[in-house]
């Protein structure tokens, strides 16, 4: 049997005349941008993993067989793979056979032989997910706190701030207020905030639950009383990136600019760089939180930590959605279930004091 490369192109079924070259492209951009670029990434990275498996077992991989995605499973887990990593690999290679236009019936990921496959991995492999912990507002306090937002003399005649510690103050306060994800902060842009009165408005954009690309808004108060107020610190960073600016094309211009990154790499000279990836976003989470003894925390910690200390608080899961941008109550529940464990124990207070 011939191998087969799977792509996230389009791919014109056989049994339908071609469309010209300029329409085939239009459609494979339009499938393109209904998707995030982390999805996309992972989409190609897990058709580059199934079409090598079945090149190497000299099977089809599009369209392939029932007994061909369930063999693939199976030896994926075998080979240490978790099984929710192996689930999303299987709703890949079902999109695929849908953009490349076999029908549902040709399409392997609906037959009995596949699910069942993926229901018994799951009995016999499944555990429950890693989840990062929740940064509590203490916890968050403790981090902010130790870091330093001015350099020692040594490094210069004239103390001068330390902007990689401006910029990871406000990236941490900021982050946890508005429960964004680490894509968020990546890609958030000076033009995306407004500055009001009592806060900042943010206005996401390509966020993971914003299917219709409309933009979401996001509000984080000032907190003149707290630790670190986000505000503040996010002017602090904003002030501090005013005075360097950046180099474009050649040209010097400001760094604040409404297309600019808010969150940027900092070299050691003081420079300013490109904006941060997500997963340097998330590295930078868990090494503030290391330096305080708080290990195992990630980039999810500061979303997670938000949406639990708000539900202590009281807060009604509608006021929670609003920031966190849930779409439903089922995925606010899984962000909530640790939340209070101790302090809603069934057995807490029923022993009564000792005499």
């Amino acid at each position: 049997m011939s191998n087969t490369t799977v792509s996230l192109d389009y791919t014109t079924p056989t049994h339908t005349p071609a469309l010209n070259t300029h329409l085939t492209e239009q459609v494979a951009a339009a499938v393109a941008a209904s998707k995030r670029a982390n999805t996309l990434r992972a989409y190609r990275s897990d058709l580059a993993a199934f079409s090598t498996w079945c090149a190497g077992n000299g099977l089809p991989a599009l369209p392939a067989s029932p007994d061909t995605v369930a063999a693939y499973l199976a030896d994926q887990v075998a080979r240490g793979l978790k099984v929710t990593t192996v689930r999303r690999h299987l709703a890949t290679i079902s999109k695929a056979h849908t953009l490349a236009g076999y029908s549902h019936e040709r399409n392997p990921a609906t037959y009995e032989l596949v699910k069942a496959t993926l229901a018994g991995l799951r009995q016999t492999h499944g555990a429950a997910p890693d989840q990062a912990p929740g940064l509590t507002p203490d916890q968050l306090d403790m981090a902010l706190t130790a870091i330093s937002t001015a350099l020692p003399a040594a490094y210069g005649r004239e103390q001068r701030p330390d902007l990689v510690g401006l910029r990871d103050r406000a990236l941490l306060v900021v982050g946890w207020c508005a429960a964004l994800r680490r894509s968020e902060l990546a890609q958030l842009r000076w033009g995306q905030i407004t500055w009001e009165a009592g806060g900042v408005v943010l206005l996401l954009e390509g966020s993971k639950t914003d299917k219709q690309g409309e933009g979401q808004k996001v509000g984080v108060a000032a907190e003149p009383d707290s630790v670190l107020c986000p505000v503040e610190a996010l002017r602090a960073w904003q002030a501090a990136c005013e005075q360097r600016g950046v180099w474009r094309s050649g040209v010097w211009q400001s760094a604040v600019a409404d297309d600019q990154p808010v969150f940027r790499q900092v070299n050691k000279h003081g420079h300013l760089g490109a904006a941060l990836s997500p997963h340097s976003v998330g590295a930078i989470i868990s090494q503030r939180c290391a330096a305080v003894g708080l290990v195992g925390y990630t980039g999810h910690s500061l979303r997670r930590g938000l949406i639990q200390a708000a539900t202590l608080a009281g807060k009604e899961d509608s006021e929670i959605m609003r920031t966190s941008r849930h779409r439903s109550v089922t995925m606010l529940r899984k962000y909530q279930a640790d939340a209070g464990l101790l302090e809603k124990a069934a057995s807490k207070g029923l022993r009564g004091k000792q005499h």
